[in-house]
């Protein structure tokens, strides 16, 4: 017999487990014509993140064999979503800004976050000013997806006079 074989096939992982991939092999005799095909593994199985070179088989009534394969890729291409808290604003404490502390940032990602961090960190003493946070989630694929939010502190206690004594003498006007 003679196998028809499919292209290689890659498709994007859906899970941590990988892909379900669905194909269709063909045979054909040229006494027996179409005869069916073995495919290991099947048609319709979960394929991990990984290439696998599938193997086909067919044989006819005579006890011919033939072999093909092909191979199924499933891969993580698709960055982790990150979602970030809503932007921040602090009355500054002293002349350095403020210590500010934010909601955490979360990620996601079908086949899994490894790392997510955050820059400047919660709790991190902010200037004056505006400045932006940078959220950054890594999945196992090496895929690198990132969300920003501002703290923005600010200044707007008015100054408090504490002592004021007068010299009558040296005011003017009297």
């Amino acid at each position: 017999p003679v196998i028809t074989a499919p292209a290689s096939i890659v498709q994007e992982a859906v899970g941590p487990g990988g892909n379900v991939v669905t194909f269709t092999a063909t045979a054909n005799d040229d006494v027996d014509g179409p005869v069916a095909v073995v495919a290991i593994p099947a048609s319709g199985s979960t394929f991990p993140i990984t290439t696998t070179t599938v193997d086909l088989g067919a044989d006819d009534a005579a006890g011919n064999i033939a072999h093909a394969t092909f191979t199924v890729t499933v891969r993580d291409t698709t960055p982790p979503v990150v979602s970030v808290p809503a932007n921040v604003t602090a009355e500054a404490t002293s002349t350095s800004g403020a210590a500010v502390s934010y909601a955490a940032p979360t990620a996601s990602d079908v086949v899994g976050v490894t790392s997510l961090t955050s820059a400047p960190a919660s709790g991190s003493t902010f200037a004056l000013g505006i400045t932006t946070v940078t959220a950054t989630a890594k999945d196992a694929a090496g895929n690198t997806g990132t969300g920003s939010f501002t703290v923005t502190v600010k200044d707007t206690t008015a100054p408090t006079i504490t002592s004021l004594s007068t010299n009558a003498p040296t005011l003017w006007p009297p």
